[in-house]
């Protein structure tokens, strides 16, 4: 059987489509692993000084970068709700200028409660067993460590129950283009989140867009086969039709014959599904050299059985005289 031209074209596009939807979904995890080696993202040494510029590529805000000092998280020896690590901490936060932003740019988190949180943070983003606790976050324009609110059980209007997030404070304000101080009386990293998780973000686009793509070039290619073998037109019959001349030297002239018309479609015909009308010749047939011939030779024949056939009978008659 052959195959449609539409499927001919279709089939290797849609394998070529599916091919590099498969590629970006794979690209994906290199994304997520990249992503998981916070090497790349941790300061080169510790420090007591960092500078640090502002820029926000994507201008959609930041997750900002983490401070981080040697200590363990949780630890309130005096039952001050304050952990441990962060009595006599002092880290102060400057713009170019030397404005002190500590209230504006970024937040020391020292409360025992929010010491938790930052456990947390940095079980899932860093590594909760390197030695490092995060005590800050600067420039976390998105609120994305979620340090200026929290969740609560509530209903809507409708009755429905749902969680809620409650603000309790303002969110990072940092100019893009603009430098800043961090200095501390400790020893301490910075850990850049918002790269981090910038990374994550492609990866999930990767992921999802890829699968889209292949998921789409599966459907086309089945339909590009579908279309190769359904859209291959119909295979034409012949068959023989008389005309006005009769068979000449033996064998009957043939027309394409559309399996789609009826019988009534050919004049003087009862054969179903023959061709279109055809014009029948009812003049005399001209007779060539070669049938003259055998007319003659027909006639002389039968004026011979005639005079025969009349001998026969004046014998008979002779005989019963």
């Amino acid at each position: 059987m052959k195959f449609h031209i539409s499927g001919k074209i279709g089939v290797p596009v849609g394998i070529v489509m599916l091919i590099i939807g498969g590629m970006i979904a794979v690209s994906s995890f290199d994304s997520w692993e990249e992503a998981g080696n916070i090497e790349n993202f941790m300061s080169e040494q510790p420090s007591t000084e960092v500078t640090l510029e502002y820029i926000d590529e994507d201008e959609a805000g930041s997750a900002g970068w983490y401070v981080m000092i040697q200590a363990e998280y949780s630890l309130d020896g005096n039952s001050d709700d304050i952990v441990d690590a962060c009595e006599g901490l002092n880290i102060t936060i400057t713009d170019s200028q030397g404005n002190d932003v500590n209230s504006t740019s970024g937040t020391i988190y020292c409360g025992l409660d929010e010491n938790r949180k930052l456990a947390g943070l940095d079980k899932s983003n860093v590594d909760i067993n390197d030695g490092w606790m995060i005590v800050g976050i600067v420039c976390d324009t998105l609120d994305n460590a979620e340090m200026n609110g929290y969740w609560e059980t509530s209903r809507n209007e409708n009755g429905e129950e749902g969680e809620v997030w409650v603000q309790t404070g303002e969110n990072d304000r940092c100019k893009i283009g603009e430098k800043y101080f961090i200095s501390s009386n400790q020893q301490m990293v910075l850990f850049d989140r918002d790269t981090q998780a910038g990374l994550e973000i492609r990866g999930l686009f990767e992921l999802c867009g890829g699968l889209c793509c292949a998921i789409c070039s599966l459907i086309f290619l089945i339909c590009a086969v579908i279309s190769g073998f359904v859209m291959n037109p119909a295979p034409q019959m012949m068959m023989p039709i008389g005309t006005g001349g009769g068979v000449v030297g033996g064998v009957a002239p043939t027309v394409p014959v559309d399996p789609t018309a009826t019988s009534s479609s050919v004049p003087g015909t009862t054969v179903f599904g023959a061709g279109p009308t055809v014009n029948v010749d009812t003049s005399e047939p001209e007779i060539t050299e070669e049938e003259g011939t055998f007319s003659a030779a027909d006639s002389l024949k039968q004026k011979f059985l005639a005079g025969a056939a009349e001998r026969v009978s004046e014998n008979d008659a002779t005989g019963k005289e």
